[in-house]
């Protein structure tokens, strides 16, 4: 008998004998043994496939497979309409996908939602699988949540959604809702439901959590507890963002930032309450950072933060501005001050954050050193990203890439630093991913690599069965991408690859 794993014999392999395993054994050919068990296993050739390499280290090949990578062969032909088998298939995936296995369609429901993907076939020919079964995980939803059609029941599980959910993320507790709040919610949704009849249950429901959310945050109505509210909340936050610890509101604080909400209501009679709050903590967190004035003092801290935040995200390691920088960037903030006399200190923050930004990542200029930084760059994200392992750029490609550089100059004489950086990324990437060329040289190519990447998604790791197309698949396959290239002719390489792709992804699902 043949050991774990071993492939049976084909129908198509000759008959010799095989050699009794004990006295009194009898002879079995390959053929009873297919006759005995060819229903629990498929017959196969006794020679064992070689697995299939991942599709990032596989080279493409040039051969193709001679049984099909997917158990029977996807072709162009199923992108087009979907029968009602599949169309059935869609809807117990959708049923299995919400409700978690739980429950499946019966007898009625497989009846209105084949009559719903049969409306949605007619209108679009070319609908696909995933299209139908995310229209009807869609609806589900609504069902299963209570938002597909108004209720008493839908309106009380609203309520106490938001209640809790509101109590967790604002007040950090839980609370399921009292009835007196179920009585002010109700209230409050039967209103809503008269001044807008055409409100749909999924609008209610968002409804009634922005009103909870608004009462527990103070922001339904401008009262002196709110406005109190409104100064304790900033303070603390304000003082956990940029003092790293959080504290509470002050006596001098809180009649300070008193004295400043009424003199906003004084000066707006028309402020809502989210308005004077974020007032409230936006002044509150100018005056931490120094954006309220635009002292020679907050220049030099504007400085020092964006030196640090920049090291620290472009550098790799967070670094104070030196004497000879803290000069250059205060000349820089004098020089826009001088500009534009109306500039705000928040503004100035934000265009000296960006000026050391540019600095440092080399997009103040296209020189020669920014344009080998550009390369280098490139040469590693590339390499990291296709190879797995990131490596500097050789010798031979600085001079290939810097005269592609200097190419694109004299092309685009205006080009900035960032698309030229852009660009030589793109070249890099695509010489890497051989979309440089012409799209109709590599659409073979481009139907192997769709085929190894679809195979490994598909078994969830590398398989053992063919990887590439058949040659009908390869054929019929080509012919798809060069009747899409005669159509489109200014499709690139790169369109052409991932239309490759997303068309052979497609009819696998539609299968």
């Amino acid at each position: 008998m043949s050991k774990i794993g071993e492939r049976l014999p084909s129908v198509a392999t000759p008959k010799t004998k095989t050699e009794a395993t004990g006295p009194g054994a009898k002879a079995v050919s390959p053929q009873q043994w297919v006759d005995l068990l060819g229903g629990l296993i498929p017959t196969q050739s006794v020679t064992k496939a070689a697995p299939a390499s991942t599709f990032s280290a596989q080279a493409p090949g040039t051969t193709t497979a001679s049984h099909p990578a997917f158990g029977k062969e996807i072709l162009p032909s199923a992108l087009g309409p979907l029968t009602d088998e599949r169309m059935a298939r869609c809807i117990v995936d959708a049923y299995k996908e919400i409700y978690r296995g739980d429950r499946l369609p019966n007898g009625p429901e497989r009846s209105k939602w084949m009559d719903f993907a049969r409306k949605m076939r007619a209108e679009n020919p070319k609908v696909t699988a995933d299209d139908i079964r995310y229209a009807i995980q869609d609806k589900l939803r609504l069902e299963r949540d209570g938002l597909d059609a108004h209720s008493k029941e839908n309106t009380d599980r609203f309520i106490r959604d938001a209640v809790s959910w509101v109590a967790r993320c604002y007040e950090d507790k839980q609370h399921e809702a009292t009835p007196a709040e179920m009585q002010h919610w109700r209230a409050f949704a039967e209103d809503l439901l008269k001044k807008n009849p055409k409100m749909t249950p999924e609008a209610l429901k968002y409804a009634i959590i922005d009103a909870v959310r608004a009462k527990v945050m103070g922001t339904d109505s401008i009262t002196q507890e709110n406005i109190d509210k409104y100064i304790k909340d900033s303070v603390k936050w304000v003082t956990r963002c940029y003092e790293g610890k959080e504290r509470e509101a002050t006596p001098a604080e809180m009649t300070e930032w008193r004295a400043f909400a009424q003199k906003q209501i004084k000066e707006n009679k028309d402020i809502s309450p989210e308005e004077l709050r974020l007032a409230i903590a936006d002044t509150m967190r100018e005056k931490m950072t120094g954006t309220g004035a635009a002292t020679p003092m907050n220049i030099d801290k504007f400085i020092d933060d964006a030196v640090k935040w920049v090291s620290l995200c472009y550098e790799g390691q967070e670094r104070r501005p030196t004497a000879a920088e803290l000069g250059h960037w205060r000349d820089f903030a004098r020089k826009l001050q001088k500009e534009n006399p109306d500039i705000k200190p928040e503004e100035l923050r934000l265009a000296i954050s960006e000026a050391v930004r540019v600095k440092v990542t080399g997009m103040d200029n296209t020189g020669s050193a920014n344009i080998d930084r550009f390369i280098h760059d490139a040469v590693k994200w590339v390499t990291l990203c296709y190879d797995g392992k990131e490596r500097a750029a050789t010798p031979e490609e600085l001079r290939k890439w810097r005269a592609f550089a200097n190419e694109k100059k004299k092309e685009n004489k205006d080009i900035s630093p960032e698309e030229l950086r852009l660009a030589i990324q793109d070249a890099i990437r695509s010489e890497k991913m051989g979309t440089d060329g012409p799209p109709g040289e590599n659409v073979e190519r481009f139907i192997r690599e769709a085929y190894a990447w679809l195979v490994q998604t598909h078994y969830g790791y590398v398989s053992d069965q063919p990887n590439g197309p058949t040659q009908r698949e390869l054929e019929a396959w080509a012919k798809f991408a060069r009747d899409k290239l005669k159509e489109t002719p200014e499709m690139s390489s790169e369109d052409l690859r991932h239309y490759i792709l997303d068309s052979l992804r497609t009819a696998l699902a539609n299968q």
